[in-house]
């Protein structure tokens, strides 16, 4: 009988064990990015919490079970964001004298990044690149002519193709003597490469987890009360 009980009580603690366990999906995120990321987590009802590391380095973990379900959220959201190279970065003091082709490489590289910010503030954009190219002359006194060629990635639910025109605007009056007829732009709804098995509707709430694994904590802790009194009543009549 004590055997069977205490079989049982294992059974309960090993489910408690496994219960609510949880592993790193991201690190070394800002404070603000991790509540955003948070916060879509959250309201995919999708377990998951954050934790900080040290000032400046966040990081967010999932329930294991739900890690593909988090990823494919955050995905769908460009989250977490690309990181962004500053003017100090490209060109940081006591850096040796440049030659004026990487000079302007990285200028136009800072611009790719500053016109790709802005097009991510757009309502459904999900992630956007840009690159710009120059053509080659061999006469300096001739300004070079640029091109541009945008890639944008929305949700599908916005209507992106409306809006061409504006980034087409955009992306004009960011690059100096840049064409209309030299830009081209990719507009791409995101796919969704992970189904959910269940909706989200279909799934328990966070109360109800909470109860069950409190429900299970009293259950072990009853367990182990009942196994206590049998093995206490049992030397009481060896004795």
């Amino acid at each position: 009988m004590i055997a069977s009980v205490k079989r049982y009580g294992l059974l309960v603690l090993l489910t408690l064990c496994l219960t609510g366990c949880k592993v790193e999906l991201y690190s070394g995120l800002s404070e603000a990015e991790a509540n955003q990321m948070l916060a879509l987590l959250m309201l995919r009802d999708i377990d998951s919490e954050k934790q900080v590391i040290k000032e400046g380095n966040v990081a967010i973990k999932v329930e294991k079970s739900q890690f593909v379900d988090a990823v494919e959220a955050l995905r769908q959201h460009g989250l977490p964001a690309r990181r962004t190279e500053s003017m100090n970065d490209l060109f940081p003091s006591g850096q040796l004298v440049m030659s004026p082709v990487q000079e302007q490489a990285k200028i136009n590289y800072l611009k790719e990044q500053l016109l790709e910010k802005m097009l991510r503030g757009m309502d459904g954009v999900v992630n956007a690149q840009v690159s710009i190219a120059e053509s080659v002359s061999h006469n300096r006194r001739e300004t070079p002519v640029p091109s541009a060629s945008v890639f944008v990635k929305h949700t599908p639910g916005i209507n992106m193709q409306s809006r061409e025109h504006e980034i087409r605007s955009l992306i004009q009056n960011g690059i100096p003597n840049l064409r209309a007829e030299n830009i081209s732009v990719v507009l791409q709804a995101t796919d969704y490469r992970y189904q959910r098995a269940l909706p989200v509707a279909a799934k328990p709430p966070a109360w109800w987890l909470d109860r069950k694994l409190w429900l299970a904590a009293t259950l072990g802790l009853v367990i182990s009360a009942v196994a206590a009194a049998l093995l206490l009543r049992r030397r009481k009549k060896a004795s």
